[in-house]
This record gives structure tokens, C-alpha cells and sequence, in this order.
């Protein structure tokens, strides 16, 4: 009987890559997270690795396949490690340079052999649809060339990384694939609700995204306002959702009082819920790595901090909630 993803993960801190991209500029628009350091990079990962973080979510998008080459920079330097690899495909760029959705059979299969290439490796572990819209047709998308993927041993396990929880909910009520990326975080528990208590929920491999709230939940918000470079996708926040992020972030600053201070507690409070397999945050160096590590370290928050974060952030904003 082959292993399963679950019983493979040696951390349920998983490693994040979305950084790895740099600014990743689409169509004259930044949509990353500014200039990486590739050296720290390769040092976050192997510092993650030496840690038993084995769990590495990437994309082919994310900086147009920059993020995957790093990634099979840093695990050639560390033959040995087990390394447990994610990586999502879909959004790629028309021959005039536009930015397109293309989750056909023909793309999957180019996909698939190119991010392959880029990683050095001959499997994927988890294969991913990257964020498509939340009406997709699923009644009518043919899951047999995941399936043929999955015969040849290209992939081992397929899903979708959503873009949003109600996205997420219709891939659950298809069935569609076997793993699901989903939003995840102390400001927005919606999944527990919509995902985690579905019939089927057991048949999925729950991965927590933007555990830190696209990096709202950091100690240094609390008393100063985020400036953000312009070759970051955060630099372009509408206002009603950065205004948002920010009030909530800063109502849960009693979390800074626990050991690691807010972001720690904020990855403590991922980890707490057993429904999500891993967690994966972001990290650009060692220093954040050893940080991060630490949150699993502490283990779960307690009853009485998680009731209080429920009551002073009772709800994700009202915009972006569907209308009814």
C-alpha cells in the first residue's frame, strides 16, 4: 500500500514560495512580493529541511517559473532530505503577452512536463488547479487526464488551490481531485464552517494558505501603519481591505503577549485546528524559518485564546462575502 501524503509530512509547518517569484509583474502589474534574495532563499530552504520541514507548495506562475528553479537549486544541494513537492498550474500567458486561465488537457500536460524540468524531479507529489474562478464548470471538466498523470507517475496526487473558500466548497460538492488549498487564518475561519464539516471533508487533504493574512498578522502593525514597495502586489490593496486587515489585525494584539509575540500565535492558531494537514506560510530566510518552527514547537493555543479571537474578530469583512 503506498504512503500517503499525510503520513509522509514530517512537520505540519509546511514552506510557502509565493516569494520566491520576486515581483513577478503581470501585464505591467506586480502581483508578488518584491525582490528575493536567492541566496537567503536557498539558506530559508535548507534551514526548513535541517528543521523537518518537508513540505514545499510552489507554482509555475510565480515569477514564471523562478520560484521552481530555486526550489531545485537549493534541493540538489541536499540529495538526501525528503522533500514532498506542490506545485499549481493555470494561469499562463497568451503569445501577445496577455494573462490567461488555461486549465485544458493539452496545457496540463505541457505543465506538468515543464515544472518537472524545472524542479529536477521525475514526480509531483501534489498537483494543483492555481486559483480558477469560483463558478468553474466542474459538472463538465474530465478529471481522466489527472488520472492518465497519475497512471504514468507524474503526479501522485491532484486538487485545487482556491481562490476562495466558496470556491473551494463547490470543488468538495464535485469531488473533484483529492487535495484542497484554502484560505486559512485567525481573521478568516470561514473554512471551518464550509469546508472542514463537509460530508466528504475526510477525503481531502486540507493545505492552510495565507496563514498570516497576507502578512497583516505581523507585531509590527500593531502600532504603525504598513508601507509597502511598490513591486508588491500589497502595494495595490483596494483601501476597504487593507483598512480591514489592519483594524482586525490590531484587535488581536493581545496574541503578542504569547511566546513568539502575534505572528507565532497567529501560525498556532493554523496548527491548532487538526483539519489542516499542513500550513504554509511564507519565508524569505533563516531568521523567519527558526521562527516559524517555533509555533509547532509550542502546539496549539489554548481554549480560552481561541474563544477570544472568535469573539473580537467575529466575522470576515462583509464585502467579501457573496451577495445574497
Amino acid at each position: 500500500m503506498s504512503v500517503s501524503i499525510k503520513e509522509q509530512l514530517t512537520s505540519r509547518l509546511g514552506f510557502g514560495t509565493w516569494q520566491f517569484g520576486g515581483p513577478n509583474v503581470v501585464n505591467g502589474n506586480p502581483t508578488g512580493w518584491g525582490e528575493v534574495n536567492k541566496v537567503d532563499a536557498i539558506r530559508a530552504v535548507h534551514s526548513a529541511l535541517d528543521q523537518g520541514i518537508n513540505f514545499f507548495d510552489t507554482a509555475d506562475s510565480y515569477g514564471r517559473g523562478q520560484s521552481e528553479l530555486i526550489l531545485q537549486e537549493a534541493f540538489a544541494q541536499k540529495p538526501d532530505s525528503t522533500k514532498i513537492i506542490c506545485t499549481k498550474f493555470g494561469n499562463r500567458q497568451s503569445p501577445d503577452g496577455q494573462p490567461i486561465q488555461d486549465y485544458s488537457a493539452d496545457y496540463l500536460i505541457e505543465a506538468v512536463e515543464a515544472s518537472l524540468d524545472r524542479l529536477g524531479i521525475d514526480t509531483l507529489d501534489l498537483l494543483l488547479l492555481h486559483s480558477p474562478p469560483d463558478a468553474f464548470d466542474w459538472a463538465n471538466y474530465d478529471s481522466t487526464p489527472f488520472e492518465d498523470l497519475k497512471k504514468a507517475g507524474k503526479i501522485r496526487v491532484y486538487g485545487v488551490s482556491s481562490r476562495s473558500v466558496y470556491g473551494a466548497k463547490r470543488v468538495l460538492e464535485a469531488g473533484f481531485g483529492t487535495a484542497l488549498e484554502v484560505i486559512y487564518n485567525a481573521l478568516d475561519r470561514r473554512a471551518e464552517e464550509l469546508l472542514f464539516t463537509a460530508p466528504n471533508a475526510d477525503d481531502y487533504l486540507f493545505i492552510g494558505r495565507v496563514p498570516l493574512a497576507s502578512g497583516f498578522l505581523n507585531p509590527a502593525y500593531l502600532t504603525q501603519d504598513p508601507v509597502f514597495p511598490p513591486d508588491q502586489y500589497r502595494h495595490y490593496l483596494p483601501d476597504r481591505d487593507r483598512d480591514w486587515l489592519l483594524t482586525s489585525a490590531r484587535r488581536l494584539a493581545f496574541l503578542d503577549d504569547q511566546p513568539g509575540g502575534l505572528a507565532t500565535s497567529a501560525l498556532r492558531f493554523s496548527l491548532s485546528n487538526d483539519a489542516v494537514a499542513v500550513v504554509i506560510p511564507g519565508m524569505r530566510n533563516e531568521e523567519q524559518v527558526l521562527a516559524n518552527r517555533q509555533a509547532e514547537k509550542l502546539g496549539p493555543l489554548s481554549a480560552d485564546l481561541l474563544a477570544r479571537i472568535r469573539q473580537v474578530v467575529p466575522d470576515v469583512a462583509d464585502h467579501w462575502k457573496p451577495k445574497s
